[in-house]
């Protein structure tokens, strides 16, 4: 359980760093709605997955 922690607080950091940093001042000025769309469909994709892994783990 305390590698689940680890995975869950990992993605809170990364999703944190994305939306107050890299978003609004690398991306969205660069690329616009486009950039910022993709960006959120990509982070919530990574997400689902890390967090299947804990899943799958379970199941061996």
């Amino acid at each position: 359980m305390k590698n689940a922690w680890i995975r869950i607080v990992g993605i809170g950091i990364f999703h944190m760093f994305l939306y107050m940093y890299l978003v609004p001042f690398v991306i969205y000025p660069r690329y616009g709605n486009n950039g910022l769309v993709f960006t959120v469909v990509t982070a919530v994709i990574i997400s689902i997955a890390v967090l299947g892994t804990l899943w799958i783990g379970k199941k061996k």
